[in-house]
């Protein structure tokens, strides 16, 4: 596979062919025949704790706008319409609604349930449902930028209680 590859884990896992390290790798201390090569420090490779699925520079928000410009999770009760935000510099998001039927006890199914116009050509920044049952509804929401061809996806929730 071509191109740059980001690593980020506790455990980094190569299988498949023989892994040739050609450049970057550095061993101070020496290697044993077990298998397992063991690293603390990498050069060229960052190690910092961003999540990969949000970077820093371009994080992802989702849920109930408020006038501040935080984000929380939804709590109304049932009958009233819950506006699902997602903001942050990417040009497009998918909403995606766990579809579980609670009273069968079906298995979960994830639908999309908008993704903006012209079949996510048109950038739609949210997602608008009146609830007539209490639950609890889970969303994903995934934003991409075609620029940096980076994806995120982040989760909310919103929480319909009886009045």
């Amino acid at each position: 596979m071509a191109g740059i590859h980001l690593i980020s884990s506790s455990l980094f896992i190569q299988s498949g062919s023989v892994a040739q390290f050609k450049n970057g790798i550095d061993v101070s201390l020496t290697l044993t025949s077990s298998g397992n090569i063991y690293a603390n420090q990498f050069v060229g490779m960052s190690t910092s704790t961003e999540t990969p699925n949000e970077p820093t520079n371009n994080p992802l928000n989702v849920g109930k706008a408020n006038p501040n410009g935080t984000f929380e999770e939804w709590v109304i009760e049932v009958g009233e319409t819950a506006r699902i935000t997602a903001s942050g510099n990417f040009s497009g998001f998918c909403f995606i609604e766990n579809n579980t039927l609670i009273t069968t006890g079906d298995t979960s199914t994830w639908k999309t349930v908008s993704k903006g116009e012209g079949n996510g050509l048109l950038l739609k920044s949210f997602f608008e449902r009146t609830y007539d049952e209490a639950g609890v509804y889970e969303y994903l929401i995934i934003a991409n930028n075609s620029s940096s061809l980076k994806t995120v996806v982040k989760g909310t929730t919103v929480t319909v209680i009886e009045p």
